[in-house]
């Protein structure tokens, strides 16, 4: 085959369904062409180049954004909105696949073609991916051209490189079976490991006989601890009555705090519902992962939404992370309604009791561990009036998701209390 015609040949990468055409730069699902950004395509071109291997997010960053320096959070977005592109069609969270304490890793089996402009097959290649280990096979099938044509040999050089990649794999999978027996995923112990609770044991708290155990299924009032404000968080309003957020259709009810926590009907009072498989009446803990329910008829739950970046009504409040409001699915988005108990105070595990101050830390983009603090912790910021927009609603605070470093210790904002608006 002369020159003219290898540079006409072309790569196609095929993976559950979808192609990606890496010279063209375009991704299908069947005959159904789906859009991305350009950081997008390069992010997903990378795991596919890279399937079934588990990336660092160094690596990843170095990769896609080679020029430019961003931020672990910026990668986080942008494997999230690749998920979501993806998850239309299949599952996007068991494409990109979370690895606990590396990075992430692309599970399907990739098979590469590439076509020439009649689209002949010159090569095919595939790339299988086995959980629990990691090999990397290639079948090279006979060559099928118009014209016959002697099959290429890899040269030693090429056999030497694939040598090399094989003993970094095994190296990695050696690396990471260590890293199994030393550090165990074991939700308590990772807590431990993030300025939650640093240099604590967990222990059994004595329950005082005027204690009250808040358990699951409890109705609740979350007061703020904000100096000389003492508000309650409350659910308001219909999200679709103001065109000033059209960009989240999907969210249900405004959410702020208000100085009356029985202003309306349930609306200050929250459901304490589990998300990590406890029964109802189980005393809640720091460190369950949980769904506040309001008790607003028809209401929905506490959702952590949309960057603030992305909400010009917002514009005064940057420093804040994401927008909350109440949505009708308890599970709308990778963790959006999902929030966690921690404490500065209690050891995780410890009985949260009625009158306790805790911090609430929305679960988005947090990994298996448990410690990416990308979305951040239930926050007040502002007065509701310094929003035109939310001038029929007399709250008090604004309210946000904030994020807050590592090594920064958490701050306990809400107070707990039984509610006495909404009984069971």
């Amino acid at each position: 085959m002369d020159n003219a015609k290898l540079q006409q040949t072309r790569e196609l990468f095929c993976f559950d369904g979808f192609t990606l055409d890496r010279a063209e730069r375009r991704l299908w699902f069947a005959d159904e062409a789906i859009t991305l950004k350009p950081k997008q395509f390069d992010l997903l071109f990378y795991f596919v180049r890279n399937a079934g291997r588990g990336a660092t997010k160094s690596e990843i960053l170095e990769a896609v954004w080679a020029d430019t320096f961003v931020e672990e959070t910026t990668l986080a977005r942008n494997v999230s909105w690749l998920r979501n592109a993806l998850g239309k069609y299949a599952d996007g969270e068991a494409i990109i696949e979370t690895v606990p304490k590396l990075g992430y890793r692309f599970t399907p089996r990739v098979t590469v073609s590439e076509t020439d402009e009649e689209t002949i097959i010159i090569e095919k290649q595939t790339v299988q991916y086995f959980r629990g280990e990691e090999t990397i096979t290639i079948d090279d099938d006979e060559t099928k051209q118009k014209h016959e044509e002697k099959v290429r040999v890899p040269s030693p050089s090429h056999r030497r490189t694939a040598s090399l990649v094989l003993l970094a794999v095994v190296a990695l999978v050696v690396l990471v079976g260590v890293g199994f027996v030393l550090y165990p995923n074991n939700p308590k112990a990772d807590a431990r490991n993030i300025g939650l609770n640093d240099n604590k044991k967990e222990s059994v708290r004595n329950i005082p006989a005027d204690g009250k155990i808040i358990r699951i299924g409890s109705i609740v009032h979350l007061q703020n601890r904000y100096p000389n404000d003492g508000s309650y968080l409350d659910a308001w309003g219909a999200v679709w009555s103001k065109p000033e957020f059209k960009q989240v259709p999907t969210e249900t009810m405004f959410v702020s705090t208000h100085n009356n926590p029985n202003r309306d009907n349930g609306s200050g009072s929250w459901e304490i519902v589990s998300v990590n498989g406890k029964s109802e009446g189980e005393p809640l803990a720091v460190g369950d992962r949980i769904h506040l329910k309001n008790m607003y008829p028809n209401a929905g739950y506490l959702d952590a939404c949309g960057w603030t970046e992305h909400l010009r009504v917002f514009d005064k409040f940057l420093d804040q992370a994401g927008a909350v409001f109440t949505t009708r699915s308890p599970n709308r988005d990778n963790g959006t309604g999902i929030w966690i108990i921690r404490s500065a105070t209690e050891s995780e595990g410890t009985p949260v009791l009625e009158g306790d101050s805790i911090a609430i830390e929305s679960s988005y983009f947090i990994n298996d561990r448990g410690i990416n603090r990308l979305s951040g912790f239930l926050n007040v910021a502002g007065k509701v009036k310094d929003i035109p927009s939310f001038n029929d609603y007399d709250g008090s605070s604004l309210v946000f998701t904030r994020n807050i470093s590592f090594n920064q210790p958490v701050i306990d904002i809400w107070t707990i209390t039984i509610s006495k608006a909404v009984l069971k």
